[in-house]
């Protein structure tokens, strides 16, 4: 998964977040703590030591200081990021059918075994081939 590839598709607080922390520990916060709301602490007393250790395991201890320093003491919304990560599937998926068509694999083949990978049907996986590859339409968060 690489967040970059939808930027321009993540909410405005996910955004910010990677700014101030970086698209990696973005990355690792919205797949560990994706649909939660996280209370961002400090570390100074008890419990937000335990909060900012615990956020330290998610994404690193400098970007954890990062969010203490810049949303301490403040509960912030950690968006799961659905549609974006659906789209980024959905590239991945046009990816590995173009590389196994350009090995000379049957597409049958290609999406039977895609369709197994992402536990999908293989109706839904000719539906995401049929959909555009630009990143920049639709809106994903319906």
């Amino acid at each position: 998964m690489n967040l970059e590839q939808v930027r321009a598709l993540l909410p405005a607080q996910i955004q910010e977040i990677a700014a101030a922390i970086g698209l990696p520990a973005t990355q690792r916060l919205v797949q560990e703590l994706g649909g939660t709301t996280w209370p961002v602490a400090k570390g100074v007393r008890r419990l937000g030591v335990i909060r900012h250790e615990a956020l330290k395991e998610v994404v690193g201890e400098q970007a954890a200081q990062i969010m203490a320093e810049r949303w301490g003491n403040q509960d912030l919304y950690i968006a799961k990021c659905d549609g974006p990560l659906r789209r980024l599937r959905d590239l991945e998926i046009h990816r590995q059918f173009e590389q196994a068509m350009r090995e000379g694999i049957s597409a049958n083949t290609v999406v039977n075994e895609l369709a197994r990978n992402y536990q999908l049907s293989d109706r839904w996986i000719w539906k995401i081939l049929k959909l555009p590859l630009d990143t920049s339409t639709g809106d994903l968060f319906k």
